[in-house]
C-alpha cells in the first residue's frame, strides 16, 4: 500500500521528528521512511508500525482510495494488529470506537492466569456498546481512565516475559446509531435511520511471537470517501 507521503511529512515534522527518529521509533530503516514519503509502496504492516509511532491510525496516512481498493487488489480488507506498547492506546481506542472485539488467544496456566485475568478485568470495561442505556453507559472519570492505563502498563512487561503481547487494530465500519427511547427506556433503531462511519476495534492476547497479526473482518466499510470520513470521525 501507498501512504500519502506529504501528510506523512507533515505529521512527522509537526512532532518535532526527524527521519531517523521515526526510523528507529517504528522499527525500520530510514530508507522506508524516506519511500514512504515519497508515496512509494510500502508493506501493510510497516505502514501500521509507522502509524504507531507517530500515534495516529494507519488509515488516516493512506493514500488515494484508488490505489488502495483497486481491483487486482486481494487483501485491501486486512487489518493490521501491532503490539501494543502503550496502555493509553489501546484503551483510548477501546472508548472511542463504536463496537470492538476483545479475544484471549492464550492456553491459561497458572504461572499465566493470574495477568491474564487482570488484562480481561482492565479492558472488558472499556469495550463499547452500541446497545447500552445512557444510564447503563460505562462512563469513568478521567481518573479512573489514567489508572486503567498506568495498571495496563504494568502488565506489559510482564506479559512480554511470558511470551504474551497484546495485538490491537482499527478499521471502519458503516452502522445505524441506535436512538434512546426514554418513554420505554432502550436503545432502537428505525430503517429510516442514516447509516455512519464508524470505528471498530480488534483487541488480540496472544502467546504468538509474529511481530503482527493479520485480521479480515468481513465488515470493514470500504466507501471510495473512506480517506474524508476517517479524518473526520476517527479520534487518531
Amino acid at each position: 500500500m501507498a501512504l500519502d507521503g506529504n501528510r506523512l511529512r507533515k505529521l512527522r515534522t509537526s512532532k518535532g521528528m526527524s527521519q531517523e527518529k521515526l526510523a528507529i521509533l517504528a522499527n525500520v530503516n530510514k530508507r522506508t521512511i524516506q519511500r514512504a514519503e515519497k508515496g512509494d509502496r510500502i508493506a501493510l504492516e510497516t505502514a501500521a508500525f509507522i502509524a504507531e509511532a507517530l500515534g495516529v491510525s494507519a488509515a488516516s496516512l493512506r493514500g488515494t482510495q484508488v490505489e488502495l481498493f483497486e481491483r487486482d487488489a486481494k487483501e485491501w480488507n486486512e487489518v493490521v494488529l501491532i503490539p501494543v506498547n502503550s496502555g493509553r492506546r489501546v484503551i483510548d481506542a477501546l472508548r472511542f470506537s463504536f463496537e470492538a472485539e476483545i479475544s484471549f488467544d492464550v492456553e491459561p496456566t497458572n504461572d499465566n492466569i493470574e495477568p491474564l485475568a487482570q488484562v480481561s478485568a482492565i479492558l472488558e470495561p472499556f469495550k463499547p456498546d452500541p446497545w447500552a442505556t445512557p444510564i447503563e453507559a460505562y462512563a469513568p472519570a478521567q481518573a479512573e481512565v489514567m489508572k486503567k492505563q498506568a495498571e495496563l502498563n504494568a502488565l506489559l512487561p510482564v506479559l512480554s516475559e511470558m511470551g504474551i503481547n497484546i495485538f490491537f487494530g482499527t478499521y471502519a465500519i458503516n452502522r445505524q446509531i441506535p436512538s434512546y427511547d426514554h418513554e420505554e427506556g432502550g436503545m432502537f433503531i428505525m430503517p429510516h435511520f442514516r447509516f455512519c462511519v464508524k470505528q471498530s476495534t480488534i483487541v488480540v492476547v496472544s502467546d504468538t511471537s509474529a511481530t503482527h497479526l493479520v485480521r479480515k473482518p468481513e465488515d470493514l466499510h470500504s466507501s471510495t470517501n473512506l480517506n474524508h470520513l476517517l479524518d473526520s470521525e476517527m479520534p487518531f
